[in-house]
C-alpha cells in the first residue's frame, strides 16, 4: 500500500530547512553536503524531506507538493531519481560492492528530467576502499547530482570524503521542542512519562519516539518502579535479577545507568531540577536523609562507582562478550540496594 508523502520538516530544523532551500533556489548550491549532528535528532529525516523537494515537479513554497509523479514514486518507495546508501543489514560498513550501485547512478539519466539525488548514511561507515571507490563520483559528479552525506561523528569520516563536501550541521532541539514534538503522536504516555522518557533518550527526539513506538515506555515505568522497591527494601535483589535476566535486561540496565547518573548529579550538586519522574524523586529523597558529610562523600564515591560499573556490564551486553547476564545483575543489585541501607 502506497503511504501519504510526508513532506514536513522537523520542528527544530526550521531554521537551517528555510536557509538550504533559499540557497537551491537562489542556484548556488554544492554539489555534496555533510549533514551532521547527534544521532536521533533528524538527519536522515531532513536529509529525506529535501531530497523530495528537490525532486518535486511543482514543489510549494517550502515542501513538496506531495502529488505530482516524482512525489508518488517517492511515497511509494521507488524513485530511481533517489538512491539511498547504507551499510548492509548486520554489517557496521558501506562495502565497496555497494558504491558499484553509485557508478550505475551516476551513468543513467533523470528520469524525471531534473535532479538525481544519493542519501549516504552515514559517512563513517565507508571504509577506505569504499571511499576510494566513491571518491571519482564525489570529485566530479554529472551536474544534476547531489550528495547528501549524514554522519554522526564528523572526526570520523575520512577527509578525503569530507574535504569534497560542504558542512551543514544540524541543530539539536531543546527538550521543550522535544516534549511537544512527542505530544503530536496519536498516543503517548502522560507528559511526567514523556519526560522521562526524553531523558533517557538524552534528549534524542527519535530515540525517545522509538521507545515509545516498541512499546517500552511502559517497561521503563516498571523497570523505575522496581528500582525504588529495591532501594525501599520491598524487593531481593536476587528475585529482581532473575526477573530481568529472562526479559528487558538492557532496557534494566539502561534505566538503571540513567539513575545513577542523575542521583551522582543530585548528591554533588543538591539540585533536583533536572530529576523526572516520582519514582526517581522518591529515591533521591531518600538519599537527601543523609546529613552526614563524610556519608555523602561515601555515598557519592559509590555512586559514580557504580555507573562505571553498570556502564560497563552494558557495553558488554550489546558488544561481542556474552556475559553471564544473571551473575552480572546480582552483583549491580546488591551494590545498588546497599547504596540506600542507613548505617547502624
Amino acid at each position: 500500500m502506497t503511504r501519504t508523502l510526508d513532506t514536513t520538516p522537523l520542528p527544530w530544523h526550521g531554521d537551517v530547512w528555510q536557509q538550504t532551500l533559499n540557497v537551491f533556489r537562489a542556484g548556488s548550491a554544492g554539489h555534496a553536503y555533510l549533514l551532521h549532528g547527534e544521532a536521533d535528532t533528524g538527519k536522515r529525516h531532513f536529509a529525506t524531506r529535501l531530497a523530495e523537494y528537490l525532486l518535486c515537479q511543482s514543489p510549494l513554497p517550502t515542501t513538496a507538493c506531495g502529488l505530482c509523479k516524482s512525489c508518488l514514486l517517492n511515497a511509494a518507495g521507488n524513485n530511481p531519481d533517489l538512491l539511498v546508501l547504507e551499510p548492509e543489514e548486520g554489517s557496521k560498513q558501506i562495502k565497496v560492492e555497494q558504491v558499484r550501485d553509485v557508478r550505475q547512478f551516476l551513468e543513467m539519466r533523470s528520469h524525471g528530467k531534473g535532479r538525481r539525488i544519493i542519501i549516504l548514511d552515514t559517512a563513517e561507515s565507508l571504509g577506505t576502499s569504499s571511499a576510494n571507490a566513491l571518491l571519482k563520483g564525489l570529485e566530479e559528479p554529472p551536474q544534476d547530482v547531489v550528495f547528501l552525506l549524514l554522519s554522526d561523528r564528523p572526526r570520523a569520516v575520512l577527509p578525503t570524503i569530507s574535504s569534497r563536501a560542504q558542512s551543514l550541521r544540524m541543530p539539536r532541539p531543546r527538550r521543550d521542542e522535544v516534549l511537544a514534538w512527542l505530544l503530536t503522536l496519536s498516543e503517548q504516555p502522560s507528559v511526567a512519562d514523556l519526560e522521562q522518557i526524553i531523558e533517557l533518550a538524552q534528549g534524542r527526539p527519535l530515540a525517545a519516539r522509538a521507545i515509545i513506538d516498541s512499546g517500552l515506555a511502559a517497561a521503563y515505568a516498571e523497570i523505575g518502579e522496581t528500582l525504588l522497591a529495591l532501594a525501599q527494601q520491598r524487593e531481593y535483589p536476587l528475585n529482581v535479577a532473575s526477573r530481568y535476566n529472562k526479559s528487558h535486561c538492557l532496557e534494566f540496565l539502561t534505566m538503571l545507568l540513567h539513575w545513577l547518573a542523575e542521583l551522582s548529579k543530585f548528591r554533588m550538586t543538591a539540585s533536583a531540577a533536572s530529576l523526572k519522574g516520582q519514582a526517581l524523586l522518591a529515591l533521591a529523597q531518600s538519599l537527601a536523609g543523609t546529613h552526614e558529610t563524610e556519608r555523602q562523600q561515601e555515598q557519592t564515591l559509590a555512586l559514580l562507582q557504580l555507573y562505571n560499573r553498570v556502564a560497563t556490564a552494558q557495553m558488554q551486553l550489546v558488544g561481542t562478550t556474552n556475559p553471564n547476564t544473571q551473575l552480572m545483575l546480582e552483583d549491580l543489585l546488591l551494590d545498588f540496594a546497599r547504596l540506600f541501607k542507613r548505617p547502624r
